[in-house]
């Protein structure tokens, strides 16, 4: 943090499949003991196994529905400032990183978003979107553990924003998408319409986006080599207070297993805090600091 001038930073556990292993309760302490430089969001560990534990909605009983709500309200008297990483869609990228998805009006994703209107605070969403009735899933990604089909998601998203507008939704990692649906045009188009909607951003440095030892493909870039891209630039603009620099950063004790899908991911941490940092010295200096420091103190209201 103080290599990359770092003030303070709103942590999560990765949205992590049944039956989850660490969230908010192993954190409490310290961030107790650090209040100044850490946030954090809650469920990734806990909410987020739990959903996908249900992902067939007829399995949610008023039972599941009731221990889930509680679950939410209890992880914000413990100190979350909201609920973070929950994903809808969340594609394996390499070896032993999970494959998740369930429906966008899924009925717990409904009531977890109806706790945050009533809490006032942020759900951060993983989803890679799905615009179209289906999608082939691209050829970058492995299947399995992908399936062959990717499910839309983007209008029961639209639901989900439109049934709860007192709830904030920061969508992540814009700025580098797996799917080809994540434009400038499909966020921009989503922010006209929902005022509730905000977005993390995940710059990639542009060499690394080309050549990175995973074979993925990314689309969308917001960087590029010859700068910000136009339409994400023109979209950054148009709404100003809607975006907060993320890096999709993994942190791991000394002792975690070098395989892992965080050990593995985790070694491009310095990539793409230097992207962002990159990123920010190339926008107008206004924009800058609306999406490093105000926005954030605003919409995670920290």
């Amino acid at each position: 943090m103080q290599e990359f001038g770092i003030t303070k930073a709103v942590v999560m556990s990765p949205p992590q499949p049944p039956p989850g292993f660490f969230d908010l309760p192993e954190f409490a302490a310290e961030l107790r003991r650090h209040g100044d430089h850490f946030a954090f969001l809650g469920g990734g560990g806990t909410l987020n196994p739990l959903l996908h534990e249900h992902r067939d909605p007829d399995s949610v009983t008023p039972d599941v529905k009731q221990r889930f709500v509680a679950l939410a309200h209890r992880l914000i008297d413990e100190g979350a400032i909201g609920f973070g990483e929950i994903a809808i869609l969340h594609l394996s990228l390499v070896n032993r990183h999970p494959f998740e998805q369930v429906a966008s009006t899924h009925p717990l994703l409904k009531a977890l978003s109806a706790v945050a209107d009533q809490r006032k605070v942020v759900i951060d969403l993983h989803m890679d979107p799905v615009a179209a009735d289906s999608m082939q899933t691209p050829a970058a990604l492995r299947v399995p553990p992908n399936p062959p089909t990717l499910a839309a998601n983007v209008s029961g998203f639209e639901q989900l924003l439109a049934e709860h507008p007192g709830a904030r939704f920061a969508w992540a990692h814009g700025g580098s998408d797996l799917t080809g649906n994540f434009t400038p045009a499909l966020i921009g188009m989503l922010m006209d319409t929902y005022p509730n909607l905000f977005m993390s951003l995940r710059p990639l440095p542009p060499q690394g986006a080309a050549n990175n030892p995973f074979g993925l493909r990314f689309y969308n870039l917001i960087l590029t080599p010859s700068g910000i891209s136009p339409d994400w630039l023109a979209l950054l603009r148009r709404h100003s207070d809607r975006f907060v620099m993320g890096s999709d950063s993994f942190f791991l004790p000394a002792t975690a297993d070098p395989q892992s899908a965080p050990a593995q991911l985790g070694r491009g941490n310095q990539g793409r805090l230097t992207a962002a940092g990159m990123m920010l010295s190339l926008l107008p200096a206004d924009l800058a600091v609306k999406i490093a420091y105000e926005n954030p103190r605003s919409i995670y209201r920290i």
